[in-house]
C-alpha cells in the first residue's frame, strides 16, 4: 500500500549536494507531495514581529544568509511542481538562536533535586515569554518565505524519563516546577502544591517499590494514571498529569490561533510522542487534534541514544532496578510495560535489550549501526499497535507520524524502516513525515512506499 509522503530535511548542506532540479527530482520520485525544512531561514528579524515579545529575533550568521537566493530558488521551483513547503526551523530551539533562546524561562525539575534545565530544548511552554517570540518568529518566516504552506510545531512537552541527569534532565517526568508552571496551574484551577506532593510521592514510592506494589499497578484495570495513582496510594498523581495535559491543550490552542492571526490559510502540524508516552508528556492526541491541522506522533524505535522506544524502556527498566536491587528485572519489566502499554516481544531483561546495541554504545547518546535487529513480531504487533491508537485517539486524516532513524544510539536498519512503514499502512496509515537519510537503503524504503 503506497503513502503520501512527506520529507523533511535537516539544514541546508544538501544544496551543497544537489542541484535544486535533481533533487526536485528525486522527490517526485518518492511521490513527496509536501517538503519541510527545518534549517534556520535566511532572513532578516522584521522589529514589528517582535512587538508583543521582550525576546527579540536574531539575525542569522552570514552562512546561513549567504543561502537567502537559493531558497528562495528552491522554494520556487518546488511550488511550480506542485510541492507544498512547510517549514520546522521556526521552532525557538532550532539552531543559531542561542542568544534569544536562552533568554526564555526553563523548565525546572523538583526530582532529584529542585534544579533549572541547561539544554538546547530548555524552554518552558508556560513561560510567557515563549509563545509572543515563537509568533514572532513565524511571522518573519511567512513575511519572508509567503510561499509556505504551514509549520510544523515541535515541543515543549513535559518529560517521560526517569534516568536522573540523562540529557540534563531535560526529558526528566519529574518536571516542570518552576514559576512560568505554577502560575498556569493556577489559572487551570490546579494546586501547585498538590502537584509537588504528588510528584515527590512519585519519586518516593518508585525508589521503594515491592512485588505486592507492582502487581497491584499491573492488574489495574484503569488508565496508566489510575494504575499510578492507586498502587502508589496517592490520588493527586492522576491530577498531576491532568495539569501536564491540560497545560499542553492551552499552550497548543494558543498557538494555532497565533498562527492562523499571522494568515489564516497557514497550517500547524503538532510533534507528539507515541500514544505510549503522551500522558507522561500531557500531549494527548485527541485533545490535540481539535486545534492542530494534523498531528505527528514520533515513531521513534531505537536502542540507545535519546528519543527512542527501546532505549525508554531500558532508561525505566535500569532506574527502577537500580533503586530496588531486590526486585527481579522480570517483575520491574512487568511494571514498565504496564505503564506504557505494550510488551516488547521476547525481552523481559537488561541483557536481552542490550543485544541490540554495540556495548560502548549501550549507556551512550552516541551512533552506533551495530547491534541485533528488531524482532519482526516488534513491528506487527507493537508498531502496529501504536500506529492503531493515533489512528484511532486522532482520526486517519489528522494524523501523519514522524518517521526518524536515530537521535543517537543504535540506528534503524532499512529493512526495519520497511517493515514499520508495512505494520504502519497495514492499520490504515495514510500518510507520514519522512526525516530519515536522503540516500542509500533508507531513501529506497521511501521511494517504495511513496504514492507515485
Amino acid at each position: 500500500m503506497s503513502l503520501d509522503t512527506w520529507v523533511m530535511i535537516g539544514g541546508w548542506d544538501f544544496l551543497d549536494r544537489f542541484e535544486i532540479g535533481p533533487f526536485l527530482d528525486m522527490m517526485e520520485e518518492a511521490g513527496a507531495s509536501h517538503l519541510a525544512f527545518a534549517g534556520m531561514l535566511p532572513l532578516l528579524p522584521n522589529p514589528r514581529h517582535y512587538r508583543e515579545s521582550r525576546v527579540k529575533g536574531v539575525c542569522p550568521p552570514a552562512e546561513i544568509m549567504a543561502r537567502e537566493g537559493a531558497v528562495h530558488a528552491l522554494f520556487e521551483a518546488a511550488r511550480s511542481r506542485g510541492i507544498g513547503l512547510y517549514l520546522y526551523g521556526a521552532n525557538p530551539h532550532c539552531a543559531h538562536q542561542h542568544a534569544a533562546y536562552n533568554q526564555l524561562p526553563a523548565k525546572r525539575i523538583l526530582r532529584p533535586e529542585p534544579a533549572t534545565v541547561t539544554s538546547y530544548w530548555q524552554a518552558c511552554a508556560n513561560g510567557a515569554e515563549f509563545l509572543p517570540y515563537y509568533l514572532g518568529r513565524i511571522a518573519d518566516a511567512h513575511g519572508s518565505f509567503p510561499e509556505i504552506e504551514g509549520i510544523l510545531n515541535d515541543g515543549p512537552e513535559f518529560g517521560y524519563e526517569i534516568a536522573s541527569g540523562f540529557m540534563n534532565d531535560n526529558l526528566s517526568v519529574f518536571g516542570c516546577f518552576g514559576p512560568c508552571c505554577e502560575a498556569k496551574a493556577a489559572e487551570l484551577g490546579h494546586g501547585f502544591e498538590d502537584l509537588r506532593r504528588a510528584a515527590s510521592a512519585l519519586w518516593e514510592w518508585l525508589h521503594a517499590l515491592d512485588a505486592e506494589a507492582i502487581e497491584l499497578l499491573v492488574e489495574h484495570e484503569g488508565t496508566p494514571a489510575e494504575a499510578l495513582a492507586e498502587a502508589a496510594g496517592e490520588v493527586l498523581i492522576e491530577d498531576w498529569l491532568r495539569f501536564k495535559t491540560d497545560s499542553i491543550a492551552c499552550y497548543i490552542e494558543d498557538l494555532c490561533a497565533g498562527v492562523k492571526q499571522v494568515d489564516p490559510f497557514l497550517a500547524v502540524g503538532v510533534g507528539s510522542r507515541l500514544p505510549a508516552f503522551t500522558p507522561l508528556t500531557g500531549y494527548d492526541l485527541t485533545r490535540l487534534a481539535v486545534h492542530a491541522d494534523f498531528l505527528l506522533p514520533k515513531i521513534y524505535l531505537w536502542m540507545g541514544g535519546v528519543d527512542g522506544l527501546y532505549g525508554t524502556v531500558y532508561r525505566w527498566a535500569g532506574a527502577l532496578k537500580s533503586w530496588n536491587t531486590e526486585l527481579s528485572e522480570s517483575l520491574i519489566f512487568r511494571f514498565v510495560y504496564r505503564l506504557f502499554g505494550f510488551a516488547l516481544p521476547g525481552t523481559d531483561s537488561l541483557a536481552e535489550m542490550s543485544r541490540h546495541i554495540e556495548p560502548r554504545f549501550r549507556d551512550s547518546t552516541g551512533l552506533t549501526y551495530l547491534g541485533a535487529p528488531f524482532a519482526e513480531a516488534f513491528f506487527t504487533d507493537v508498531v502496529a499497535d501504536q500506529v492503531r491508537l493515533m489512528l484511532a485517539q486522532a482520526g486517519t486524516d489528522k494524523i501523519r507520524p514522524w518517521l526518524d532513524t536515530d537521535h543517537g544510539g543504535r540506528a534503524l536498519t532499512p529493512h526495519e524502516l520497511d517493515l514499520t512503514l508495512e505494520a504502519a499502512a497495514a492499520e490504515g496509515l495514510k500518510s507520514y513525515l519522512y526525516y530519515c537519510p536522503i540516500d542509500g537503503g533508507s531513501w529506497e524504503v521511501a521511494v517504495k512506499h511513496g504514492t507515485k
